[in-house]
């Protein structure tokens, strides 16, 4: 099971949220084993319960499964800390990659169409 920490923009607590996998989709969606959406990533901010979150984080062994604007797929990890805010991830301090920039057009080849969180256990083919 991952577990992801959604941030809140004021002081209120931190959001939990549990699954088997998560999907960051091209659409702005976050999306859980059931394909149902989580959270929605729109103007720069996690939308989750309809409260906006600065950040998700993930502080376990993840792998990353990225398809990239040419549709190549490839897996990448374990990353034991995972931070995803302002449409960049992040492991520590390290960019790893974008999921979305903050305009729209034109489109960047850089940027990945879809990523998916998958635990250590997951396979990874």
């Amino acid at each position: 099971m991952i577990t992801l920490t959604f941030r809140p923009l004021t002081s209120e607590s931190v959001i939990l949220v549990r699954g088997a996998y998560f999907r960051i989709c091209a659409d702005g969606t976050l999306r859980g084993p059931d394909n149902a959406v989580t959270a929605r990533y729109t103007d720069g901010l996690w939308q989750l319960r309809r409260k906006p979150h600065r950040t998700l984080e993930c502080r376990e062994a993840v792998y990353l499964r990225v398809t990239g604007s040419n549709g190549r797929r490839e897996c990448i990890g374990p990353y034991e800390c995972l931070k995803v805010t302002g449409g960049a991830i992040f492991s520590n301090d390290l960019y790893l990659g974008a999921h979305t920039r903050r305009d729209a057009y034109p489109p960047d080849p850089g940027i990945w169409r879809e990523v998916a969180l998958l635990s250590s256990g997951t396979p990874t083919s």
